[in-house]
């Protein structure tokens, strides 16, 4: 994994969002598909959406309609214009959460895959947000898989999960929640030098499991993202341990990145 690539998560995102949904699609039984969701949020808001309506609108009619000379009253004197009030601008980034859902050709949900973004992990009330998602989830019946390939912020995992990728000595993980089998996790640490894994993405229990190899989409994402343009001189947040990051320069030398 490119740790660089978290310079561009907001394009990696989304690439690997698509690339995902066509490598399962191809793989899955002809009764289910595999497609993207996403919803928009603000960073910082609260956890609920709120819908607002205008006290005062402005629109324009659909016809016009012009004024009988006896409805043309006389202009008003002239006057000048009032001075606007300077109002203080406040920026609210707002951030497009994208994730796949599976599900049968009815629309019965089987399988959700998120793909953790650093506003999941840094913000503790879109954290509590997505906790709450993942409770919803498992609750109703899904199988849920869990991608975090991002090393900034908190883990999002269960604690047991986290125990596991900690002894690991691991920087991302995967975690596979199975419908029927809600107690039990299926973990898989990610070291920064090893082959991101080839995942066995849970269906309906009568189904065999899809093989998600995210290796091959990884390398496409970095490929066609020509993510060889990255500033690999920024240092990286948080920083490698001395020996990754020995590592990580050895390679970018010998790739001409440095």
């Amino acid at each position: 994994m490119n740790p660089f690539f978290e310079q561009e998560w907001h394009s990696a995102h989304t690439a690997l969002i698509m690339y995902v949904r066509d490598s399962l699609q191809a793989r899955l039984p002809p009764d289910l598909i595999a497609a993207p969701e996403q919803e928009v949020v603000t960073i910082g808001g609260g956890p609920k959406p709120i819908t607002y309506r205008p006290d005062v609108q402005v629109r324009e009619p659909w016809t016009l309609k012009e004024p009988s000379p006896t409805e043309v009253a006389e202009p008003p004197e002239a006057a000048l214009p009032p001075v606007a009030t300077e109002p203080i601008r406040v920026l609210v980034e707002d951030e497009i959460e994208r994730w796949i859902e599976i599900r049968e050709a009815s629309g019965r949900l089987i399988t959700v895959l998120e793909l953790f973004s650093p506003s999941n992990k840094l913000e503790s009330a879109e954290r509590d947000r997505y906790l709450r998602k993942r409770r919803r989830l498992v609750s109703g019946g899904a199988n849920v898989v869990e991608m975090d390939l991002v090393r900034k912020g908190a883990w999002l995992f269960p604690e047991a999960v986290r125990q596991v990728l900690q002894q690991a000595g691991a920087c991302y993980g995967i975690c596979a929640i199975r419908a029927e089998r809600r107690g039990e996790y299926e973990v898989y640490p990610i070291r920064l030098r090893e082959r991101l894994p080839a995942v066995r993405v849970p269906l309906r229990p009568t189904d065999a499991d899809v093989v998600l190899d995210l290796q091959p989409l990884i390398d496409q994402c970095h490929e066609r993202g020509r993510y060889h343009f990255l500033d690999y001189r920024r240092p990286l947040e948080p920083p490698l341990s001395p020996e990754d990051a020995a590592w990580a320069e050895q390679l970018l030398r010998r790739n001409d990145l440095l």
